[in-house]
């Protein structure tokens, strides 16, 4: 009995010690779980890099909690989603040279470190001689004496950035307890990473905003052009060369008005922009002014910024004055270039109505001296004289209008009117060289913003290109075949689209990609300056279109050959007064009303002298400025016609002492210097003056007369 008594009393013994030995045991994991948390805490605290941080957080777990090995693994984006060491402390570090692991769904990556950074929660291999999930780095944990692992994902909900892998020479060395401290661990770590991660990100974009602050302040001070700031049309910045260009310092420019440097005639659109500044990036040219007073052309780029926490204008200020110099001389050099291509077919042109002119009136001359005239054969050939006369006058026009060297403001016009223009002057010689011209234009105005003599220029060298090609095919192919351009225009969206297509040899790939290029040209040694198209395309750049080679295979109308085609915006807040002219004679507004005629030509100032006694006016012919004053100050007329161009006295100065006498004096301007497109000088431009190119049209001077003379209406007195 004693006996049994006393084994029964050993066994309990023995099992108070197993009891006591596992409590110890579990404290002393627990004890170092939370000995490693409040280590890592600290050093939480004191981190200011992220690579030091894991660092201190392996060496702590190794060093003073004793763990025999740890490291942080991140996880990479590449195809086979590996996980990179980043930081590592501890005995046995070559095993994580030693093995692969991977955080994607493969067998690689089902163990704790790929299904920990998969599924965001910790993973624990209590035995790694046992656990199946170990295979394949059992053996290299087994020569390292790595008995459990503990694996605990970082990062934040769906965004886990690798795990912390701690390795215990015991079994069983990570239970619930010990994992839910260290889960406190990698939450605090994932937090200071984070918070490490955005102080870099910080001092990073700090470091950047002020290189680029520097950078920036380096570009507008160094840059040629000028750079100013303005809120609501008042400047609040200026760089240094804005004080060169528009010779001043750069504190007079602050608080100016932007409006102070712009020219008058662009004042208006100016201020447009400035109260109601549009939303995109614009480019635009404007003419500008000096603190002197003179005067330059400016590109103008600007676009909507914040300025010290205020809305505001930036605008980059170019002087292109020299630029636009030669651009015009280019320009110049290449119509004429084209005109003197032009010339035979100009005056065979020119020919054409004046040998109609000769052949009716010797004609008629015959029919009058045998009295075979009766009044209506009179009045036909007479009409037939005038007809011509006025097919004379336009040709001189056009080529009047596209030879002159174009100083006339960008401003809207009507292109399809513009290109009808350009083909007129090309049509006489087309049809001697039997080319059938086809041309689809709206009926009604499109109005785009330029000038319109160049987009004129730009019509007739295309066509006159075309010309060329077809006369090269037409030596070599013969036969049946036909010659032919055609010209469109058709609106698209907020654009008008100008084509030149021909049936041509077309152009070769290899010319096309230099069909733009200053110089170059296909055409034999004295046929070509090779400035047509280059002068072209920059001139439809500057109206904001462009001008590019079409694939003939996009064109309806010619399955072969070359088609350019010419794109532009349309104004479309502009509107176009169309002024029909009514070739018919009114009934004179007073009858006894004096007109002055001041005509060098004594012909001419006869003839208009007798037309207009016989509408019943009185009439007074001078031949020059000097004698039109003195008759005029002895016997005021009620309207004076006058040319511009006469020895003894010009027609402006006539105008110029008429308006000081009367500044609401009717006066009619007759000349053969100005094109249609062609502006009067300021004191000339105003409701009371009017003016009309030579040969006059009879019917129109009536008209304007007529009007001129007539008593205003009521609500105008």
């Amino acid at each position: 009995m004693n006996a049994v008594k006393g084994k029964r009393e050993a066994r309990m013994g023995h099992r108070g010690d197993m009891i006591a030995h596992s409590v110890a045991d579990q404290l002393s994991l627990i004890d170092r779980a939370v000995t490693t948390l409040t280590r890592s805490t600290e050093a939480l605290l004191r981190a200011t890099d992220e690579a030091a941080l894991l660092e201190d957080i392996c060496r702590i777990a190794v060093d003073v909690a004793g763990y025999r090995l740890a490291w942080v693994g991140y996880a990479r984006p590449d195809e086979q989603k590996s996980v990179r060491p980043v930081a590592i402390a501890g005995r046995g570090q070559s095993y994580v040279q030693e093995i692969s692991v991977s955080w994607a769904d493969t067998e690689l990556g089902r163990g704790p470190i790929g299904t920990a950074i998969r599924t965001g929660r910790s993973q624990v291999v209590h035995d790694t001689t046992q656990d199946p999930r170990f295979a394949p780095w059992r053996d290299a944990a087994a020569r390292h004496h790595f008995r459990s692992v503990l694996s605990l994902p970082l990062g934040q909900g769906d965004d886990r950035i690798g795990t912390l892998n701690i390795y215990a020479s015991e079994r069983e060395a990570f239970d619930a307890d010990v994992v839910r401290l260290m889960e406190d661990l990698a939450r605090n770590l994932t937090y200071g990473i984070g918070a490490l991660r955005m102080k870099a990100e910080h001092e990073q974009a700090v470091r950047d905003l002020a290189e680029s602050e520097e950078r920036y302040r380096s570009l507008i001070e160094l840059t040629p052009d000028a750079i100013i700031v303005h809120s609501q049309g008042t400047i609040l910045f200026a760089n240094a060369a804005s004080a060169r260009i528009f010779g001043t310092e750069q504190s007079n420019l602050l608080g100016r008005r932007v409006l102070d440097l712009i020219h008058d005639d662009f004042q208006v659109e100016v201020a447009r922009r400035i109260a109601n500044p549009p939303m995109q990036r614009q480019v635009t040219e404007y003419r500008m002014r000096r603190m002197d007073g003179s005067e330059f052309e400016a590109e103008v780029a600007a676009t909507t910024i914040t300025f010290h926490g205020l809305p505001a204008r930036i605008l980059v200020i170019r002087d292109v004055t020299d630029r636009k110099q030669v651009q015009q001389q280019l320009v110049q050099a290449a119509k004429l270039a084209t005109l003197g291509e032009m010339a035979a077919g100009l005056v065979h042109e020119l020919s054409q109505p004046l040998n109609i002119i000769r052949l009716t009136a010797e004609g008629a001359l015959l029919f009058i001296e045998r009295g075979k005239a009766t009044q209506d054969f009179q009045s036909q050939q007479f009409q037939l004289v005038a007809d011509q006369a006025q097919r004379t006058a336009e040709i001189i026009d056009d080529i009047r209008i596209f030879s002159r060297r174009d100083t006339s403001p960008v401003q809207a016009f009507d292109a399809t009117a513009a290109v009808a223009s350009a083909l007129g002057v090309l049509e006489g010689q087309l049809r001697t060289d039997e080319v059938i011209l086809t041309t689809d234009l709206p009926d009604l105005a499109v109005l785009i913003r330029g000038r319109r003599v160049q987009l004129e220029q730009v019509v007739i060298n295309l066509v006159s290109n075309a010309q060329h090609a077809l006369k090269e095919k037409r030596d070599m192919a013969g036969g049946d075949w036909h010659a032919e351009i055609t010209v469109s225009a058709k609106r698209q969206d907020r654009n008008l689209i100008i084509t030149v297509a021909d049936n041509g040899p077309g152009i070769p790939p290899a010319v096309r990609a230099r069909i733009f290029e200053p110089f170059f040209t296909t055409k034999e040694a004295g046929r070509g300056t090779g400035l047509g198209l280059s002068v072209s395309f920059g001139i439809i750049a500057s109206m904001g279109g462009c001008l590019e080679v079409v694939d003939q295979a996009s064109t309806p109308l010619h399955k072969q050959g070359a088609c350019f085609a010419i794109t532009l915006p349309v104004d479309e807040d502009s509107t176009l007064a169309v002024a029909l002219d009514k070739d018919q004679v009114p009934e004179p507004a007073a009858m006894d009303s004096h007109i002055m005629v001041v005509e060098d030509e004594p012909t001419a100032g006869a003839t208009l002298g007798r037309y207009l006694k016989e509408l019943g006016y009185r009439v007074t012919v001078c031949i020059n400025g000097n004698e039109a004053w003195k008759v005029f100050c002895a016997d005021p007329a009620d309207v004076v016609i006058t040319d511009l161009r006469m020895p003894a006295g010009g027609g402006e100065q006539l105008v110029e002492k008429l308006r000081d006498f009367d500044p609401l004096m009717p006066i009619v301007i007759v000349t053969g210097h100005l094109g249609a497109t062609e502006r009067l000088a300021d004191n000339l431009n105003d409701d009371r003056c009017a003016v009309l190119k030579k040969p006059i049209p009879l019917g129109k001077l009536a008209e304007i007369i007529a009007t001129f003379l007539k008593p205003p209406a009521d609500d105008e007195q």
